[in-house]
């Protein structure tokens, strides 16, 4: 797995200020549940914003409108398409939706082809499945930003509020800074 933020950033002047490794360790590992939390709540893959890899998902009849195969995860890129009767489709069968943007969100055939399944047929498609091959500068940003706020706040004891008793009020903290969530948005996917 890979975290959208590196170490010597999150620790650089201007963020947290930290120049010896007493806590390399613990800033890892919040920068690695920072890009995970990234991932699901953009309802990305896992390394979504870094994706590299190939892998396969499956897909039954229910799965097909018409021509078109909706896909459950953004992608990338296809290596393979498998129809549903075990026959690989080739390249010049297919074109990937939309057309001029990416991630894909559907494959569509070209025409004289056709969805084709055996009693127990899947489509398969392997593919390098996430949202970008290179992580976006926002989203390395929400990944740094959310990395020192919650170090700031394991320092802070995790206080949930902060009291000003000579001006009676009570400020509760949120559960991610709007910064984050504003960064994020662009990316986060929505489901219909």
């Amino acid at each position: 797995m890979a975290d959208y933020g590196e170490l010597l950033d999150l620790k650089q002047d201007g963020r947290l200020n930290i120049v010896g490794d007493a806590y390399d360790a613990a800033l890892i590992l919040l920068l690695t549940a920072c890009s995970r939390w990234i991932d699901a709540y953009c309802r990305v893959p896992v390394d979504g914003f870094c994706a590299t890899a190939q892998s396969t998902h499956y897909f039954g009849r229910s799965d097909v409108k018409g021509d078109t195969l909706m896909l459950d995860d953004p992608l990338l890129s296809v290596a393979t398409l498998t129809n549903g009767n075990g026959a690989e489709l080739s390249s010049d069968a297919y074109r990937l939706v939309p057309r001029n943007a990416s991630p894909k969100w559907s494959i569509e055939l070209r025409g004289g082809h056709a969805w084709q399944w055996d009693a127990d047929g899947e489509i398969a498609v392997t593919g390098v499945w996430g949202a970008a091959a290179a992580t976006p500068e926002p989203v390395r940003e929400a990944c740094l930003v959310l990395a020192a706020w919650m170090f700031k706040r394991y320092q802070a004891g995790l206080q949930d509020v902060t009291a000003a008793p000579e001006i009676g009020q009570a400020v509760y903290a949120e559960s991610v800074p709007k910064q984050v969530k504003a960064l994020l948005a662009p990316y986060k996917r929505v489901l219909l």
